[in-house]
């Protein structure tokens, strides 16, 4: 099992912006690349092998009603980006939940499980 804390993520609604001339070109914004270097400060010395379960605790910084879902994505990318997990696909990751751990306005932050995936005989 890994565990690993990571900053309250963007929502995947502030993940990337659209190049107005080209509107097929997207690029990560600021808030985006500004979550990755905090991201990049952590140590992270666990890699899963295959097959994995990911569980997302999220304590979010305030009461405003949010979709959990979207705070997913950025740290799914990111456990590819670092090679935690192999790939993100369904090969790899065979089930995923998010919890809401409440709020911790000190502190927002997600903490996530990864657990080698345990098939049914």
């Amino acid at each position: 099992m890994i565990k690993l804390i990571l900053p309250f993520p963007p929502s995947v609604n502030h993940l990337f912006a659209q190049n107005k001339q080209n509107a097929k070109l997207r690029f990560k914004t600021k808030k985006y690349k500004d979550w990755i270097e905090e991201c990049e400060k952590i140590k992270i010395d666990e890699k899963a092998e295959g097959e994995c379960t990911i569980s997302y605790k999220i304590f979010f910084p305030d009461d405003r009603i949010r979709d959990g879902q979207n705070y997913i994505k950025a740290p799914l990318d990111f456990l590819v980006q670092h090679g935690v997990i192999k790939e993100d696909n369904r090969r790899i990751v065979k089930g995923e939940q998010w919890i809401d751990g409440g709020i911790d306005r000190k502190n927002p932050r997600v903490e996530i499980t990864i657990k080698e995936f345990q098939k049914n005989i």
